[in-house]
């Protein structure tokens, strides 16, 4: 088993899953619900009357958020940066805008990796094992 310091917290613990020990996951787990009864009753809550009124760091919430935990379909005011952009987001790691430029951009960059591998084999034969 693995020994890893948690992310969180520093302590040294048997790594299975997740980046964070088995106590501060427990504490995540107390957030969530604390979190999802605060949505239920607070629909148009944004990041930080959430993050006051639950008591906890707003970053703890945007990860949760990242991590899918967290669904944003009923509160439309709750939104945070995009990490490339900074424009508001409601979900993943990156805005609509910048998440289309980047699929744009690897698309483009694979069109050229496969063009310039079939330019690289060109008459040189048959590949055998």
């Amino acid at each position: 088993m693995p020994v890893a310091n948690c992310k969180r917290c520093g302590r040294i613990y048997n790594r299975l899953r997740r980046d964070i020990c088995p106590q501060c996951v427990h504490e995540e787990e107390e957030i969530f619900l604390q979190v999802r009864t605060f949505l239920k009753n607070h629909r148009n809550a944004n990041l930080q009357e959430l993050a006051e009124g639950v008591g906890v760091d707003p970053d703890i919430i945007v990860g949760m958020i990242q991590d899918g935990r967290i669904i944003l379909r009923d509160n439309p005011n709750i939104s945070y940066p995009c990490e490339k952009c900074g424009k508001p987001t409601q979900s993943g790691r990156l805005c609509a805008i910048c998440s289309a430029e980047m699929v744009r951009d690897l698309q483009i960059a694979s069109s050229e990796l496969s063009a310039q591998k079939e330019k690289s084999h060109k008459g040189k034969g048959f590949y055998s094992r």
